[in-house]
């Protein structure tokens, strides 16, 4: 006996079919925000021009007064600082209100267009809303049209702009950086319970971790004659119920050395937790063990860098110029006798030793600037 095919109904829910208008709103509002976003994007390039102006302005009123902050807290290195913030500082007077007045009266009349295309794109919004699909459809074409019009407008005016203030926002974005620097070392600096030694100017400092047996935290400093790292700890002085209630930070320095005394600086993996950081090696004849010490990433190449500008006698050079001597020429060296027994002195002398010892009779042979 043959059965007869059953015949399956679909019923289809109405509820879950758009009527054909709603999904023709939806496309027009999908367009019409396509639009929006690309004017929206045009006027933030406006935005991005004027952002760029008001942070020269706002560094040309900053940079010296920070510069000079750090000259007199004793840094006395990058002399280009000086040089560069007067030749930007003399250009922008030159200059920038010219590029100012340009900028402005270009962009006026892009933002009036910009004003009404917005308002153009609110009735559109509205009379999607209203069911007026066709007038909505037969405007967003001219619309698209102008936005785009207006868009090529404003990118030939901002990147005309731009070229202007590239000179001066790359220039004074140096100089911020390399002021931000400087002005971290002098704060570090200030906080050191070590005394200087005459004629010794900082030149870098920074926060570091000695990465020996006993790791100790605290501040890695080079100088124009020594290499020093202090280490900073909290004592607890007081405490209630196992809660400590008093501290006080202690201050020791753990290294101190002539800068001289360092056969290399070198970047590496200090350990597995810390990753990047800096190896300290000392020349054989010192009888020191190397220092790995960890730094930020961005610092290791810092640290080689400087650490070469003062073996190399850059660092004097600069310090000379900034202090308004000239640096002498050294002349051919004589023979270092002591002064208590004559003998001569045929040790090696390192770069930033103020005195040395005679191995004859103890004495101690001070050393001339």
């Amino acid at each position: 006996m043959s059965r007869r095919p059953i015949r399956v109904r679909r019923t289809i829910d109405q509820r879950r079919i758009k009527p054909v208008a709603e999904r023709e709103k939806d496309q027009l509002r999908s367009r019409l925000r396509s639009i929006e976003m690309e004017l929206f994007s045009t006027l933030s390039s406006l935005s991005h021009v004027k952002s760029d102006i008001n942070y020269i302005e706002g560094a040309m009123a900053t940079v010296p007064s920070r510069l000079q902050k750090v000259r007199n807290q004793g840094y006395e290195i990058m002399s280009y600082l000086d040089e560069n913030q007067e030749i930007l500082t003399r250009k922008w007077d030159e200059n920038g209100q010219q590029i100012k007045d340009d900028h402005l009266y270009n962009i006026q009349p892009l933002r009036e267009e910009a004003r009404r295309l917005q308002n153009e794109i609110r009735d559109l919004k509205s009379r999607i809303e209203h069911g007026d699909s066709s007038w909505v459809r037969r405007s967003l074409s001219t619309l698209s049209s102008d936005v785009s019009s207006l868009r090529g407008q404003t990118s030939n005016e901002t990147n005309r702009t731009a070229s202007s203030l590239k000179e001066f926002k790359s220039g004074f974005s140096a100089l911020d950086r390399d002021l931000k620097g400087a002005e971290n070392t002098m704060q570090l600096v200030s906080q050191v319970s070590f005394p200087w030694k005459e004629g010794e100017s900082p030149i870098l400092a920074l926060n570091a971790k000695m990465m020996t047996r006993e790791k100790s935290g605290g501040g890695f400093f080079l100088t124009n004659q020594r290499i020093l790292f202090e280490g900073v700890k909290e004592e607890v002085t007081e405490r209630k119920f196992f809660i400590a209630t008093k501290k006080k930070t202690v201050r020791t320095l753990l290294l101190d050395q002539p800068i001289g005394i360092v056969k290399e600086i070198s970047g590496g993996t200090v350990s597995f937790w810390a990753g990047a950081g800096i190896y300290v090696r000392f020349k054989p004849d010192s009888g020191l063990e190397e220092i790995p010490f960890d730094v930020k990433r961005e610092e290791v190449d810092l640290v080689k860098k400087y650490y070469n500008f003062i073996v190399t006698g850059e660092a004097d050079l600069e310090i000379a110029k900034v202090r308004g001597k000239e640096k002498k020429v050294p002349s051919k060296p004589k023979v270092l006798r002591c002064p208590n027994c004559d003998a001569p002195y045929t040790r090696e002398i390192y770069r930033g030793q103020t005195s040395v010892q005679c191995k004859y009779c103890g004495s101690v042979i001070p050393l001339g600037s």
